[in-house]
């Protein structure tokens, strides 16, 4: 390749949207181009999940709760599959506990899930969860 069309190549190459076309009329076959579209462009798979509360979602799950959620779905922490789920291990812990889902709450359900190792985690898991965070034991009180 020619200086000149090396410049062009790379030009093309490096637009937001290469077009086939153009990479044709630099003179490249259609094997050439299969090669270069399957090595070179990489198509970025969208992490974004549009998603927001219902009604009875937002008396549930207060504001900063959800906007952490859609942090760590941003950030790949979690996937849509695992947002869906906090969302409604959320409402059926709020059905127990009757209280509003706040951030803190949020984060321990998160880490839960990732770091049990408990692939369908249930609310009945979680309740224990939240009833030993609520009464924490001092350990050192003596009984009689």
């Amino acid at each position: 390749m020619s200086e000149i069309m090396t410049k062009e190549f790379l030009k093309t190459m490096l637009a937001d949207k290469p077009a086939r076309k153009e990479l044709k009329k630099l003179g490249l076959s259609e094997k050439e181009l299969n090669e270069i579209m399957k090595s070179v462009i990489v198509r970025r798979e969208s992490n974004n999940y549009n998603r927001i509360l219902a009604d009875e979602e937002r008396k549930i799950i207060t504001p900063a709760a959800f906007g952490y959620l859609i942090h760590l779905q941003k950030l790949g922490s979690i996937n849509k599959e695992m947002f869906e789920k906090i969302i409604i291990l959320s409402i059926q812990l709020n059905g127990f506990l009757k209280k509003k889902i706040t951030r803190d709450m949020i984060d321990t359900i998160v880490n839960y899930i990732i770091f049990s190792g408990i692939e369908d985690v249930s609310v009945r898991d979680l309740l224990d969860l939240f009833f030993i965070q609520e009464n924490e034991i001092n350990f050192d009180e003596e009984i009689n």
